[in-house]
C-alpha cells in the first residue's frame, strides 16, 4: 500500500518555467485526501521550497539542500547537517578566484554575490564551448531566478557571513562553459571533506559527505513510522538516485537522465507534461 509520495522539484515537479502546474498540485492534494503523505526532496533551500508549495496550495514535508535538512509539514526540523566552515571558506575562495557563480545556502537563506548578474553574463560570453541548449535567454532566466528567489541575500564579504554561526547545508555553482564545468566538477570531486552532487547539465553542488536525499528520506520515514516499501519516489537526476534506490516504487520522470531511468521501476511523462500527476493518477487510480 502506498503511504508516502516524495518528489524532486527542479526537472520533476516543476515545469520548464520553474512552476508547479495546477495538474501536478491537484494530483498531490488528491493523494493527501486519500491519506497519503506528501514530501518534497530538493536541492533548493527549505524556505524557497515551502514558498513554492504554499503558493500551489499544498503543505508537504520537506527535505532540502540535497538532504542536509529535513522538516515535517508542521515545520519541525528532523535533520540538520552543515558543511565544515573551513571547507565553506576554501570552496567559496576557489570559486571566486576562478570566476564561478556560487550560491551558499542555509536551510532558510540563499547567499549569492552582489555581482551575480555580471558573473553569469560574463561566464556565458567568455565560454569557449557552451553547454548544449544554453542560449542568452537561458542565461537571463537563471539570473532572474536567483534575483527573485525566496530567502535570497546579496553578499560582498564571505568572512562576515562565516562569523554568524550559520549552518551551511550546500553550495551551488553554475557555469555555461563545458570546459569550466568539467574543471569545477573534477576539482571538487577530489576535494576531501565535500561531496559533489549533480542535479543538472550546467550545475554542480557541494554538500557534507554524510548527506544524501536517501538518508534524509530514511529519517523522515522513521519519524512517520513508514516502511520504505510503501514509499514512491519521483526524480530526474543523479542526486535523486540515493532515494530512488531505497523505495518500493521508483519513478523516473520522462525527461530524466538515462542512468536514472535504468534504475527505476516506472518511467512517467516529462515535467512539462505533468509527469508527476500522470504517475500518481495512474497508480492511485484517481
Amino acid at each position: 500500500m502506498l503511504k508516502l509520495i516524495v518528489t524532486d522539484m527542479d526537472g520533476t515537479l516543476l515545469n520548464s518555467n520553474r512552476e508547479i502546474s495546477p495538474g501536478n498540485a491537484a494530483a498531490l492534494m488528491a493523494a493527501q485526501r486519500q491519506g497519503v503523505e506528501i514530501a518534497i526532496a530538493t536541492g533548493r533551500i527549505y524556505e524557497n521550497a515551502r514558498g513554492l508549495c504554499q503558493r500551489a496550495g499544498f503543505n508537504p514535508h520537506i527535505i532540502s539542500n540535497h538532504g542536509a535538512f529535513a522538516y515535517t509539514k508542521d515545520g519541525e526540523q528532523l535533520l540538520g547537517v552543515g558543511i565544515d566552515k573551513s571547507h565553506v571558506k576554501n570552496a567559496i575562495t576557489w570559486l571566486t578566484d576562478n570566476h564561478y557563480f556560487y550560491n551558499l545556502c542555509t536551510d532558510r537563506h540563499s547567499y549569492i554575490p552582489a555581482s551575480t548578474a555580471d558573473i553569469l553574463s560574463n561566464d556565458f560570453h567568455a565560454a569557449k564551448s557552451l553547454i548544449p541548449d544554453v542560449t542568452a535567454g537561458r542565461v537571463q532566466q537563471v539570473i532572474q531566478i536567483y534575483q527573485k528567489m525566496d530567502g535570497r541575500t546579496l553578499i560582498d564579504k564571505l568572512d562576515d557571513l562565516l562569523e554568524q554561526g550559520l549552518a551551511f547545508g550546500s553550495i551551488t555553482s553554475i557555469t555555461f562553459d563545458q570546459e569550466k564545468l568539467r574543471r569545477g566538477r573534477e576539482y571538487f570531486g577530489a576535494y576531501p571533506g565535500l561531496a559533489l552532487s549533480i542535479a543538472g547539465r550546467d550545475i554542480f553542488e557541494l554538500i557534507n559527505p554524510t548527506v544524501s536525499k536517501g538518508k534524509a528520506l530514511e529519517k523522515l520515514t522513521n519519524h512517520l513510522h513508514l516502511p520504505m516499501n510503501e514509499v514512491m519516489a519521483i526524480g530526474d537526476n543523479y542526486n535523486d538516485i540515493s532515494m530512488l534506490e531505497r523505495v518500493g516504487i521508483s519513478v523516473a520522470i520522462g525527461n530524466a537522465e538515462e542512468d536514472v531511468k535504468k534504475i527505476c521501476k516506472h518511467v512517467s511523462l516529462s515535467n512539462d507534461q505533468n509527469g508527476v500527476a500522470h504517475i500518481i493518477n495512474k497508480l492511485l487510480k484517481l
